[in-house]
Protein backbone atom coordinates (compact mmCIF):
# COMPACT_ATOMS: atom_id res chain seq x y z
CA UNK A 1 0.00 0.00 0.00
CA UNK A 2 2.43 2.50 0.87
CA UNK A 3 4.37 1.67 -2.11
CA UNK A 4 1.78 2.41 -4.94
CA UNK A 5 0.93 6.00 -2.53
CA UNK A 6 4.61 6.79 -3.32
CA UNK A 7 4.55 5.83 -6.81
CA UNK A 8 1.21 7.87 -7.39
CA UNK A 9 2.81 10.90 -5.39
CA UNK A 10 6.14 10.76 -7.48
CA UNK A 11 4.10 10.26 -10.79
CA UNK A 12 2.12 13.29 -9.92
CA UNK A 13 5.58 15.44 -9.09
CA UNK A 14 6.86 14.31 -12.22
CA UNK A 15 4.09 15.86 -14.87
CA UNK A 16 4.13 18.91 -12.47
CA UNK A 17 5.53 22.27 -14.11
CA UNK A 18 6.94 25.30 -12.38
CA UNK A 19 4.73 28.41 -12.71
CA UNK A 20 4.86 31.82 -11.48
CA UNK A 21 2.58 32.97 -9.30
CA UNK A 22 1.59 35.89 -6.84
CA UNK A 23 0.68 35.86 -3.15
CA UNK A 24 -1.58 39.34 -3.40
CA UNK A 25 -3.98 40.48 -6.36
CA UNK A 26 -2.11 42.83 -8.92
CA UNK A 27 -3.86 46.21 -10.30
CA UNK A 28 -3.78 46.75 -13.47
CA UNK A 29 -0.43 49.56 -14.27
CA UNK A 30 0.69 48.55 -10.77
CA UNK A 31 4.52 47.36 -10.47
CA UNK A 32 5.71 44.24 -9.65
CA UNK A 33 7.96 43.63 -6.40
CA UNK A 34 10.11 40.93 -6.12
CA UNK A 35 8.98 39.49 -2.89
CA UNK A 36 5.50 38.86 -4.08
CA UNK A 37 6.11 36.31 -6.44
CA UNK A 38 6.21 32.43 -5.96
CA UNK A 39 7.26 29.78 -8.05
CA UNK A 40 5.09 26.76 -7.25
CA UNK A 41 4.47 23.98 -9.16
CA UNK A 42 1.37 22.69 -10.41
CA UNK A 43 -0.05 20.07 -12.61
CA UNK A 44 -2.49 22.06 -14.43
CA UNK A 45 -1.70 22.76 -17.92
CA UNK A 46 -0.67 26.18 -18.25
CA UNK A 47 -1.00 27.79 -22.20
CA UNK A 48 1.51 30.56 -21.98
CA UNK A 49 5.42 31.15 -21.39
CA UNK A 50 5.83 32.09 -18.28
CA UNK A 51 7.19 35.45 -16.92
CA UNK A 52 10.90 34.78 -15.54
CA UNK A 53 11.45 36.01 -11.88
CA UNK A 54 14.95 37.38 -12.50
CA UNK A 55 14.42 40.08 -15.27
CA UNK A 56 13.31 41.43 -12.27
CA UNK A 57 16.35 42.62 -10.95
CA UNK A 58 17.35 44.14 -14.31
CA UNK A 59 14.22 46.03 -15.48
CA UNK A 60 11.01 47.47 -13.82
CA UNK A 61 8.20 45.67 -14.97
CA UNK A 62 4.32 47.02 -14.49
CA UNK A 63 1.11 44.88 -14.98
CA UNK A 64 -0.71 44.87 -18.09
CA UNK A 65 -3.69 43.81 -16.75
CA UNK A 66 -5.57 42.85 -13.27
CA UNK A 67 -3.26 39.53 -11.82
CA UNK A 68 -5.32 37.44 -9.42
CA UNK A 69 -3.86 36.23 -6.64
CA UNK A 70 -2.64 32.42 -6.73
CA UNK A 71 -3.22 32.85 -11.15
CA UNK A 72 0.23 31.86 -13.49
CA UNK A 73 1.81 35.45 -14.26
CA UNK A 74 2.63 35.09 -18.18
CA UNK A 75 5.12 37.36 -20.30
CA UNK A 76 1.83 39.07 -22.13
CA UNK A 77 0.62 40.30 -18.87
CA UNK A 78 3.29 42.08 -18.01
CA UNK A 79 5.49 44.62 -19.78
CA UNK A 80 8.57 47.30 -19.12
CA UNK A 81 7.40 49.85 -16.98
CA UNK A 82 8.35 53.38 -18.97
CA UNK A 83 9.41 56.18 -16.92
CA UNK A 84 7.94 59.20 -18.10
CA UNK A 85 9.28 61.82 -15.39
CA UNK A 86 7.80 65.92 -15.82
CA UNK A 87 9.36 68.57 -14.06
CA UNK A 88 7.70 71.79 -14.49
CA UNK A 89 8.86 75.26 -13.16
CA UNK A 90 6.34 77.54 -11.74
CA UNK A 91 8.74 80.64 -10.74
CA UNK A 92 9.34 79.78 -7.09
CA UNK A 93 8.16 75.56 -7.38
CA UNK A 94 9.63 73.36 -9.45
CA UNK A 95 7.42 70.18 -9.51
CA UNK A 96 9.18 66.64 -10.63
CA UNK A 97 6.68 63.65 -10.45
CA UNK A 98 5.97 61.07 -12.87
CA UNK A 99 3.12 61.36 -15.65
CA UNK A 100 2.32 62.91 -18.81
CA UNK A 101 1.07 66.81 -19.42
CA UNK A 102 -2.40 66.64 -20.75
CA UNK A 103 -2.62 70.17 -20.88
CA UNK A 104 -2.40 73.66 -19.43
CA UNK A 105 -3.89 77.15 -18.57
CA UNK A 106 -2.92 80.08 -16.95
CA UNK A 107 -4.49 79.13 -13.64
CA UNK A 108 -3.16 75.09 -13.66
CA UNK A 109 -1.63 71.94 -15.05
CA UNK A 110 -3.34 69.00 -15.91
CA UNK A 111 -0.81 65.85 -15.07
CA UNK A 112 -1.95 61.80 -15.79
CA UNK A 113 -0.24 59.39 -13.69
CA UNK A 114 1.12 56.50 -14.22
CA UNK A 115 -2.02 54.49 -13.00
CA UNK A 116 -4.54 56.10 -15.16
CA UNK A 117 -5.35 59.01 -12.70
CA UNK A 118 -5.23 62.79 -13.71
CA UNK A 119 -4.35 65.45 -11.15
CA UNK A 120 -4.90 69.26 -11.31
CA UNK A 121 -2.11 71.32 -10.23
CA UNK A 122 -2.25 75.03 -9.56
CA UNK A 123 0.27 77.54 -10.67
CA UNK A 124 0.74 78.12 -7.32
CA UNK A 125 1.87 74.55 -5.92
CA UNK A 126 -1.92 73.72 -4.91
CA UNK A 127 -2.99 70.04 -5.52
CA UNK A 128 -6.78 69.95 -5.34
Amino acid sequence: MKFVIIFIVFFLNTYAIDILVSSKNIKYKEYLNYENLVVTSTSKKVRCTMFNKEELLNNKYEAKRYIIKGKAICNKDVKISQNSQISYDFGNIVIQRNGIVIGETKKYIKVKNNDGSIDKIFKNGQLR
